[in-house]
This record gives structure tokens, C-alpha cells and sequence, in this order.
């Protein structure tokens, strides 16, 4: 099977695909996407606005340069993100990007107000909230496998040649984030030698950011 499989690097012009890898990614396992909370109201999808987010670059958490994609027999089935962490905003959106995404969006100025008020909200009006400070050089993120392609083991494959990516430009360790419950994506990453680092349970978010939650658990695995 895995004779059929090649990796290569994303380009714009897998704009699309790379948004649905990120909405994927987002569900478990809660089954929601949290830019669809802080969407509400701007007739915007979480799709539409993954898609305008990649293509200005804003993202803390992947660009399109980052993003490593998976093919079977030449389609594209899975992709992940591997990238050097930013050292001051540990949060999801680049929000000095904020008003290009709004004008590929043409959303009003209502509405550019009321999702950022929102995303200032969400994440506790914090660009460095302590729980998702980087544990590693090379952090992985935005993992999935497209529904109709699981249980093949792409996500493995996927994974190790984004984890040859960090050795190749001499990381040490690389880091990567489950929430808890995902226990799917859990077992597939401790298969591949990654060890719980850090826990962050349902109570630090209730009384941190006043949210129900279940946490997140981050891992890490040593690569030289």
C-alpha cells in the first residue's frame, strides 16, 4: 500500500484542501470547530475563513509553506503542519492580518469588530496564554487525514515525514497538542514515540478563561 504514497510540500494552490485539513483537524473531539463560535453573525464559514486566513498568511499556527501534504496514488488525502513556533504570539490568528482577511471576506466593519472582539474574548484577551506555550522547536499541528481515507495509516506515514522535516533541519525535540479525549490521535502519536509532556485539565479552563472544556495534554518526542 504504502508504495502508492509521496509527500510534498503545499502551494497556494492547495488553498482549499489545506482549509478543509484545518477544519478536520479542528473537530475532535468535540465534533465543533471553534471558528465557528467566533464567526457567528458575519454570514462567513469556518471554511471561507480558514481559506482567506492561509492565503494572507496569518496564521501562528501553520501557513501554507508549512503545511507538508500526503498523496495517494497522486491525490491528496492527508496534511499536517510543522513549523518553528512564534515567540510572542502563541495564539491561533495573526491579528495584524486581521483587516486583509476582512477584505477577501468583504465583511462590514461591524462585522471585523465583533469577531475580533470575540477572538479577544475566546482566548482570554491573552496573545501568550500560558497553556499554549511552545514545548519544543518544531511543533507539529493541524493534523488530519480526510474522512473518507482513515484507518490506512496515512496519518503515521504523514507524521514521520514531518518528523524527518524537524530532524533535517537539526530540531531537537518536536512538540504537538491532543485535546483531551481525542483519544484517536492520542494512541497514534504515543505509537510513534511521543510522551506526555503537560497537561492542562478541564478545571484550569473554567476558572482560567471561565469555559467548559475538556483540556489539552502536549507531548513531546526527542529527534537528535
Amino acid at each position: 500500500m504504502f508504495a502508492t504514497l509521496n509527500t510534498r510540500k503545499a502551494t497556494t494552490a492547495d488553498l482549499p484542501f489545506l482549509a478543509k485539513i484545518e477544519y478536520e483537524a479542528s473537530l475532535p473531539p468535540l465534533n465543533h470547530c471553534f471558528w465557528e463560535d467566533l464567526l457567528h453573525g458575519t454570514g462567513t464559514t469556518a471554511l471561507q475563513f480558514i481559506e482567506a486566513e492561509l492565503r494572507a498568511d496569518a496564521s501562528n499556527w501553520g501557513n501554507v509553506a508549512d503545511f507538508l501534504i500526503l498523496e495517494d496514488q497522486g491525490k491528496p488525502v492527508a496534511a499536517a503542519a510543522g513549523y518553528v513556533p512564534d515567540t510572542e504570539d502563541y495564539c491561533p490568528l495573526r491579528l495584524a492580518c486581521l483587516e486583509v482577511i476582512a477584505q477577501e471576506l468583504k465583511w462590514s466593519k461591524d462585522n471585523l469588530t465583533a469577531f475580533y472582539d470575540r477572538y479577544m474574548a475566546f482566548w482570554g484577551g491573552d496573545l501568550r496564554p500560558f497553556f499554549l506555550t511552545p514545548q519544543a522547536t518544531w511543533i507539529i499541528e493541524n493534523v488530519a487525514v480526510l474522512p473518507e481515507s482513515r484507518g490506512r495509516g496515512f496519518g503515521k506515514a504523514l507524521l514521520r515525514a514531518l518528523l524527518e522535516e524537524g530532524r533535517a533541519q537539526q530540531h531537537d525535540y518536536a512538540g504537538i497538542m491532543v485535546i483531551n479525549g481525542n483519544d484517536v490521535a492520542r494512541h497514534t502519536y504515543e505509537s510513534l514515540g511521543f510522551k506526555p509532556y503537560q497537561t492542562f485539565h478541564a478545571d484550569y479552563f473554567s476558572e482560567q478563561f471561565n469555559i467548559e472544556f475538556p483540556g489539552v495534554t502536549k507531548f513531546g518526542l526527542r529527534l537528535n
